[in-house]
């Protein structure tokens, strides 16, 4: 089983939001998020839209009313909703985007789906004139068995600076559009959560990944400082970080380093998702 791999790196929430308590008003709008907010403003409402971009009903009955799930049924190809969050950076702020976290649900008749079903998402920056910045696509992200939920992670290729005046657009596309076809099934999100760096630019962060399934190897890129020695860990949940691919990295000369991993040398075994984090060791 091919190993997915998700990416945290001193990454703090920008905007996040469960759902909970959300109105609809009107019927394809959902306010009173009660955003969580860091360096930006309140994002205020989502509104769903359907393939021809016109109002799409979101759901308020069965398990639906504290998550984001527009009534169309996306299951039968090219078919998808689209919503939209606005980003502006507060008063003295510096924010970048880093990458994406939810949760993803299938939804039959306003209730979740007791098996896993695939869903496509589409995640991108639209800078304040009008212009894409950056983008990244979640093909065929397993839904929630009843039992628990997978947390499903995007990771923009280049962390995004929201350094233009104005407001950055985050755009969401969920539904069955990229990928293998799926059946019957309405895609739902939860536990959106836009993460990032504020207060210092770019700041430390994971600013690439590659995974080579053949070669069964990793390699991460990161911005770094000539004669600091790093630490890179990683984690299935996110709360245990006791485990490392390598507690003493040098720094590469320049204002980047790059590490490939053999991980036939690690004990990964057949993990379906692991979190990376690059920790200081010395500092140069």
């Amino acid at each position: 089983m091919p190993i997915v791999f998700s990416v945290s790196a001193g990454a703090a929430v920008v905007a996040a939001t469960n759902f909970d308590g959300r109105v609809l008003s009107p019927a394809h709008t959902a306010t009173t998020l009660n955003w969580i907010v860091n360096g930006v403003q309140d994002p205020g409402n989502m509104a769903a839209l359907n393939v021809s971009a016109a109002p799409q009903t979101i759901f308020d009955g069965g398990d639906t009313p504290n998550m984001f799930a527009p009534g169309i049924n996306t299951g039968n190809g090219n078919t998808f909703w689209t919503t939209r969050v606005s980003l502006t950076a507060a008063s003295g702020s510096v924010v970048t985007l880093t990458d994406v976290t939810f949760d993803s649900w299938s939804i039959n008749g306003g209730q979740t789906q007791n098996v896993n079903r695939k869903s496509d998402f589409t995640f991108s920056v639209i800078d304040p004139s009008g212009n894409p910045v950056a983008s990244v696509d979640v093909i065929d992200s397993l839904s929630g068995t009843g039992v628990g939920v997978p947390m499903v992670t995007a990771i923009f290729e280049t962390p995004v600076p929201l350094t233009a005046s104005g407001t950055y657009t985050l755009g969401i596309k969920g539904g069955d559009f990229l990928g293998a076809n799926e059946t019957g099934n309405h895609t739902a999100l939860d536990n959106l959560s836009i993460n990032g760096i504020v207060g210092g630019g770019v700041g430390f962060v994971i600013t690439k990944i590659a995974f080579d399934p053949e070669a069964n190897s990793l390699s991460l890129t990161w911005n770094s400082t000539p004669g600091t020695t790093y630490a890179v860990k990683y984690s299935t949940d996110l709360t245990n970080w006791d485990s490392d691919l390598d507690d003493g990295v040098p720094a590469d000369d320049g204002e980047s380093t790059t590490v490939e991993f053999d991980l036939t040398e690690t004990d990964f075994g057949d993990l379906t998702k692991a979190f990376f984090r690059v920790e200081v060791q010395t500092a140069g």
